[in-house]
C-alpha cells in the first residue's frame, strides 16, 4: 500500500462519489478495467479493512475511482468521510481479468450499479484505440442512479456508440425492467462475432451469459470477472 492524495471529489449520484487521487511517490502499474485496493485504517480495534475498487481511469501517478457509500461498508464509509487534500493508502499494482480483448471486433458493454466503473474505463480505451462500433447497456433501480448518463449520451454523438439504459424500480421514458431483460431483443441485431463485457450484480452477469449462449455467442467472446457463477449457485 502506498500513500496518495485526493485531489478532487465530485458527486455522481446521491450515494456515489468520484475521486481523483495522485500518488505521493511512484506510479500505478495496470490497465483500464483492473482494480486497486483501498485500506481504511480503523481505530486500532479491528474496525478497519481493505476493499478492491475498479478504476475509471489510470495514468501514471493518477487514478480515478467511483465509490458508492454503504451504511454497513467499512471502506466505503471511510471514503465517504474523506475530503479533497486527504491522504489515503491504496495498492499501486492493479489486478483483475476484465480488460479489453480486441478493437478489431464490435463490442458490447453491459453493467449494473457500480459495475459500470470498469465498463467505462474499457469503453474509453476501445474508442480511443480505434474500436469499430460499441453498444453500452446500463441498468439501475431509478433514474437518479443512472450514472454518467449525460456523458455517455454525449459520447454517442461523437463516436460510433449506441447507449441503452433501463430502470427496474421506476417508470420513465426509457426501457424498464432489469437490463438483462432488454438484452435479447437488442442482441437480435448483433452477430456472434462481437466481444461482450459484463460487470455488475452476479445474477445479471449469469443470466446475460445464458442469453448469449442461447443466441450462439461463443464463450470466448464473453468477458467478465469470473466469480459471478459461484455467487449465484450459492444463493
Amino acid at each position: 500500500m502506498e500513500d496518495a492524495r485526493i485531489t478532487d471529489i465530485s458527486r455522481v449520484t446521491p450515494d456515489v462519489r468520484q475521486y481523483t487521487v495522485e500518488l505521493l511517490e511512484g506510479e500505478f502499474d495496470g490497465i483500464p478495467g483492473q482494480h486497486t485496493a483501498i485500506r481504511a485504517p480503523g481505530n486500532g480495534d479491528g474496525s478497519g479493512g481493505v476493499k478492491p475498487y475498479s478504476t475509471l481511469a489510470v495514468d501514471g501517478d493518477r487514478l480515478v475511482l467511483m465509490i458508492r457509500t454503504y451504511e454497513d461498508g467499512t471502506v466505503s464509509k471511510y471514503m465517504g468521510d474523506r475530503e479533497t487534500g486527504d491522504v489515503i493508502q491504496l495498492s499501486t499494482s492493479l489486478t483483475g481479468s476484465l480488460t479489453l480483448e480486441s478493437t478489431e471486433r464490435p463490442a458490447v458493454f453491459i453493467s449494473t450499479g457500480t459495475g459500470i466503473t470498469p465498463m467505462i474505463a474499457i469503453l474509453h480505451q476501445y474508442l480511443r484505440t480505434g474500436g469499430e462500433h460499441a453498444t453500452f447497456m446500463f441498468g439501475e433501480k431509478t433514474t437518479d442512479q443512472l450514472m454518467y448518463k449525460s456523458m455517455l449520451e454525449q459520447m454517442s454523438a461523437t463516436y460510433d456508440l449506441d447507449v441503452v439504459f433501463a430502470t427496474s424500480r421506476e417508470s420513465w421514458s426509457g426501457r424498464e425492467g432489469y437490463i438483462q431483460e432488454s438484452a435479447e431483443d437488442v442482441f437480435d441485431e448483433f452477430g456472434v462475432e462481437r466481444d461482450y463485457y459484463l460487470c455488475g450484480v452476479p445474477r445479471m452477469v449469469v443470466e446475460t451469459k445464458e442469453t448469449l449462449a442461447d443466441l450462439g455467442v461463443p464463450p470466448e467472446r464473453v468477458h467478465s470477472e469470473g466469480w459471478e457463477d459461484s455467487q449465484v449457485s450459492e444463493a
